[in-house]
């Protein structure tokens, strides 16, 4: 058994790894695609945001042979999904954005002219010579997967399924859904002009080396699903933000909206989530594995499904509506496929990705190293579709957050982090602001970024 202490000690150093270093990487692609002017160095924010600065590739070039530095204002994680800053924001100081050129992409068929890499963010402070990782989502997932695979002996691939509806704004500016087309795999919703549309989103992401798995009809009506092939923990992440600006950006091109937020039109039962596939192996460890993320799930919801909105989801065959797994049952959070492979149904693409995986495995560690046991049982085999008197997943995100804040030191400690603690800060600022919208207003908003 590997004890509590090694778990939760200081035994991960993440490494620099291409992050910051040689800007061989990035020599060699601008060589592979000439084109490029412009490098987008974006990063993810607490509330899901993607931000970025661009620079240009001259600039890059620089930033990749270390004789230039990128700064924000310290804002990166101070943000709201309204762009308000949070009450405990230091204006002084900077956030370095520091690229990780594995990351890099570019999308040669459509905007040939840009390249986007993802970054690390690290605070400087004039009183702290120490920097301050302490803020970084994508730090704490290079922190627990390195911890994973060194004591735990295992390895992750982790896969999604995006699903989107598409709009168009009417004439007094809100949403109106645009495509129509029966879904559910259906053959007559491909008819509907908007799959052409879906067609040249699977064809521009082919040409930027996405590994897309299928792709078809979703839900009742007008509604889409691209699946992706899995990868290792970061460049999972690092594909699925890709992916989803490539889907917003072609739709914009054509003057419409694409949006996975959970679900757009209140009128409509239709929701969308954003299902995550993560398997462990070996998973000789499984049962432990799953029973420490079970075990955790109500905590896990403030992560996975971060805004009131997320909640209309929690309901059977959705994102499931209480604490329970099974064989191929899609009635539950979590769906067993084989052993040691699961899809996390209790998620959406409104969350920050690098953080809810971060916690979903460190919760799974939890589990293996205190060997916890696996007490809910496989309702692929009972009567029920769910249990019936099973423990029941928060309905807001505030009654999860609170969930969190009880077993945060749990969480902080495995990620060597305090990156929980401030994520629960950003998003209790974000509550009174989107209170005081008008729903649609925040439908309306929620559907825009994401």
């Amino acid at each position: 058994m590997v004890s509590n202490e090694s778990l939760l000690g200081n035994h991960a150093t993440p490494s620099s790894g291409t992050e910051g270093g040689k800007s061989t990487a990035l020599q060699e692609f601008v060589a592979l695609h000439p084109s490029i002017c412009f490098v987008r160095c974006q990063w993810q924010d607490h509330s899901g945001v993607v931000r970025a600065r661009v620079v240009p590739i001259e600039h890059a070039l620089s930033l990749a042979a270390n004789k230039r530095t990128l700064h924000v204002p310290p804002c990166a994680f101070q943000l709201t999904v309204t762009n308000d800053s949070i009450p405990e924001i230091d204006p002084r100081g900077n956030h370095r954005l520091i690229p990780d050129w594995s990351s890099l992409r570019t999308r040669p068929t459509f905007d040939s002219s840009y390249a986007s890499v993802m970054c690390r963010v690290v605070e400087h402070l004039p009183s702290r010579p120490e920097p301050n990782w302490n803020f970084c989502p994508r730090r704490a997932l290079v922190t627990v997967v390195e911890k994973a695979e060194k004591l735990l002996q295992a390895e992750f691939l982790v896969g999604f399924e995006v699903e989107f509806q598409v709009m168009k704004l009417s004439a007094d500016g809100s949403m109106v859904p645009f495509s129509r087309g029966i879904g559910r795999c259906a053959i007559s919703g491909q008819r509907d002009p908007c799959f052409a549309y879906v067609e040249e989103v699977v064809r521009v992401l082919q040409a930027a080396g996405v590994g897309v798995g299928a792709f078809q009809t979703e839900g009742d009506r007008g509604q889409y699903e691209i699946a992706l092939e899995p990868q290792t923990a970061m460049s999972a992440i690092d594909e699925l933000i890709f992916v989803h600006d490539t889907i917003k950006s072609v739709f914009a091109r054509h003057g419409l909206v694409a949006t996975m937020a959970p679900r757009p039109v209140e009128s409509r039962s239709q929701t969308a989530g954003q299902h995550m596939h993560v398997s462990i192996n070996p998973p000789n460890r499984e049962s432990s594995f799953l029973a420490g993320i079970l075990g955790r799930l109500p905590e896990l919801c403030a992560l996975c499904l971060p805004y009131d909105l997320s909640y209309e989801r929690v309901q059977p065959y959705l994102a499931g509506h209480v604490v329970a797994w099974g064989s191929e049952n899609r009635a539950v959070p979590i769906r067993q496929i084989k052993s040691g492979h699961w899809e996390f149904r209790c998620m959406d693409a409104t969350a920050n990705v690098y953080l809810a995986l971060a916690a979903v495995l460190s919760a799974g560690m939890m589990g293996c190293v205190r060997e916890e046991p696996l007490q809910w049982p496989d309702t692929g085999f009972i009567e029920e579709h769910y249990p019936v008197n099973g423990t029941p997943l928060p309905r807001t995100i505030e009654e999860s957050l609170e969930r969190l804040q009880d077993t945060c030191h749990d969480f902080q400690s495995v990620m060597e982090s305090q990156v929980i603690r401030h994520y629960i800060s950003v998003k209790r600022a974000e509550a009174p602001k989107l209170q005081s919208m008008a729903p649609g207003a925040v439908r309306h908003l929620l559907s825009e970024i994401f």
